[in-house]
């Protein structure tokens, strides 16, 4: 029987990672027992953490560091002891992680028959990540970004956006490698079933990091025109998970102008609680969340977002009024295909 060993990635409170850690194994064992062959599941965890994030960070930069190093050392020991053998198979949960490097290596070098899967989240492919801010000399992290995804039997994307935005970023010889999948997170759906009743709906959300690419000082300049509404901006609260899904079941609208996003996880988690998605017409939303958005130039910066203030304004107010939790309904089911990992199980089980 071959096994999956899954390199986890380290669990942060106030992002989705901590669900991932509880909910992602029950979910591919749910696939496994489904599949037509047989698999163990293993997971490969690195230490204990604070679960703290670096300030506008998705993680702890160093602590990510530490938690991966000892991944990559547990692993390292089993394939010493003999316990990794031809036929299995590694998904690694996030792909910039040195050990799908460190793993190509003692495959290849041991002729162990081990196939890699990885997950994209970020990277500094694209401009408006932390790592394209703060890496001056991009030369060795797009390397880095080409060797993974070359060293990868299959690279996985949440969306075509994202898989496009990679693949014109950094020029990979191989693009069948890529495979949009959605993301495995319909756990979801379970979470916020009957929280909305009895709740008053009088918040505005800013669910995103408090970071430049997710631009919360357009935010800032709206709240003082929608006095009829209470805004919150989460990530300035260290709010625990239940805290901030009781943020949700308040919130009427979730409002974005990112300049950075490839899936849209906070809006989607604001349609399960039957807020209004107030995002603009670029990256990811047109996908996910098609017909819904604002014109993209309204928040191209701070100030396009204070010459468009009545538009959107008047925006949000429509929005808010003209949508039924019906047809708000529908908006989720829809975005829902890409919160399920029913494409993902059946690559990585393959």
């Amino acid at each position: 029987m071959p096994t999956l060993w899954l390199f986890d990635i380290e669990p942060h409170e106030q992002r989705y990672t901590s669900e991932w850690q509880k909910h992602l194994p029950p979910q591919l064992r749910k696939a496994m027992s489904a599949s037509a062959s047989s698999w163990d599941l293993q997971i490969i965890s690195g230490i204990q953490t604070t679960g703290n994030t670096t300030p506008g960070a998705f993680l702890n930069f160093a602590e990510s560091t530490t938690y991966k190093a000892a991944q990559i050392a547990k692993f390292s020991a089993i394939v010493q002891a003999g316990g990794v053998t031809d036929g299995d198979r590694l998904l690694f949960t996030d792909a910039w992680h040195l050990g799908v490097i460190q793993c190509r290596y003692m495959a290849d070098l041991l002729d162990i028959d081990l196939s890699i899967d990885v997950m994209w989240h970020a990277g500094s492919y694209d401009p408006w990540d932390i790592l394209a801010r703060k890496i001056t000399d991009q030369t060795w992290s797009r390397a880095f970004e080409v060797a993974v995804y070359c060293a990868a039997d299959r690279n996985y994307f949440a969306t075509s956006f994202h898989r496009d935005m990679f693949l014109d970023a950094v020029g990979a010889a191989e693009p069948q490698k890529a495979q949009i999948v959605g993301w495995p997170m319909e756990y979801l759906g379970s979470f916020f079933q009957g929280r909305r009743e009895g709740t008053t709906k009088d918040t505005i959300l800013f669910p995103h990091r408090i970071s430049p690419e997710k631009q919360p000082e357009i935010m800032q300049l709206l709240e003082p025109m929608l006095p009829e509404y209470r805004v919150c901006f989460a990530q300035e609260k260290s709010l625990t998970k239940q805290q901030y899904h009781e943020e949700l079941a308040r919130s009427v609208a979730v409002f974005s102008a990112n300049q950075q996003e490839t899936l849209g996880i906070g809006v989607y988690e604001g349609l399960l609680n039957g807020a209004v998605p107030i995002v603009p017409h670029r990256l990811s939303y047109p996908e996910v969340y098609p017909t819904l958005g604002y014109p993209s130039d309204w928040t191209t910066s701070l100030a396009a977002a204070g010459a468009n203030a009545a538009n959107l304004i008047d925006f949000i107010h429509r929005q808010i009024s003209d949508y039924t939790a019906h047809s708000l309904a529908g908006r989720a089911q829809w975005a829902s295909k890409f919160f399920n990992g029913s494409e993902l199980y059946a690559s990585v089980l393959r």
